[in-house]
């Protein structure tokens, strides 16, 4: 077994396609919901700072309650206590609807027909609150989610964005060698009930390496003793297979 031509056609770079491959398409989750529970956040602070600074107190009725159960992937339970209110804010003619989530403790306290207390903005009563404790609970809660979960995201784009140079530098620069299989292992790890594998191999220089995590599809299309292609990382030495690539 010798180094493959370096005449040999090389795989042209894409890096949406290097991204799907090297399976960082995953940081799109956490950053696209990290983003909007920042949004969700910041509108949510920016009217509880404006109920706060340019609010008035008048007097609204209850006029429904609802308990709202969500249960997770676990099976766990979450219960959404909220309250449908109706008041006339002072030199309005319209009536103002609205339903909002409260606290458990207003929740239980309160039955329909009855009057309370409403923080809302004079000339926008649209924008109202029965419960300023729970909105401020809510800001605190959607603004940790979406820093941990940007954190998550950036923490992952910096590490996968060392993957993706090094199989840049391969596909590019790389030497194109040849490799021998030297095991097919099945790894602890089902996606959509399907088994995962990684292939180990033996290059024409005598390096070991490894592949990415593999379908069943393309790692069981080979044996040990198959011959396969690699690109080699001329920075750090790496092993790409060029199939996963």
């Amino acid at each position: 077994m010798g180094k493959i031509c370096v005449m040999m056609d090389r795989k042209p770079l894409s890096y949406p396609r290097l991204f799907w491959r090297l399976g960082l398409v995953w940081l799109a989750v956490p950053l696209v919901l990290g983003l909007a529970f920042t949004v969700v956040a910041w509108v949510s602070w920016t009217d509880y700072r404006a109920l706060q600074r340019d609010g008035v107190v008048g007097e609204t009725e209850v006029i429904a309650r609802e308990i709202v159960r969500r249960r997770d992937s676990d099976g766990d339970q979450t219960l959404t206590y909220y309250l449908t209110h109706s008041f006339r804010p002072e030199g309005y003619s319209d009536v103002i609807t609205t339903r909002q989530s409260v606290g458990r403790g207003v929740y239980l306290a309160t039955q329909e027909g009855d009057y309370l207390p409403v923080t809302y903005i004079w000339n926008q009563p649209e924008r109202n609150t029965l419960d300023p404790k729970h909105d401020m609970l809510g800001v605190v809660f959607f603004g940790l989610a979406g820093g941990v979960l940007d954190l998550v995201a950036l923490g992952g784009l910096v590490w996968g964005w060392g993957r993706v140079g090094s199989a840049r530098r391969a596909l590019l620069h790389g030497e194109v060698r040849e490799a021998r299989v030297t095991q097919i292992r099945k790894l602890p790890l089902r996606v959509n009930g399907r088994a995962r594998y990684r292939v180990a191999w033996q290059d024409a220089t005598g390096l070991a390496g490894k592949s990415l995590i593999s379908r069943p599809d393309l790692a069981l299309a080979h044996t040990v003793g198959d011959v396969i292609v690699i690109y080699v990382d001329p920075r750090g030495g790496r092993g790409w297979w060029q199939k996963q690539i």
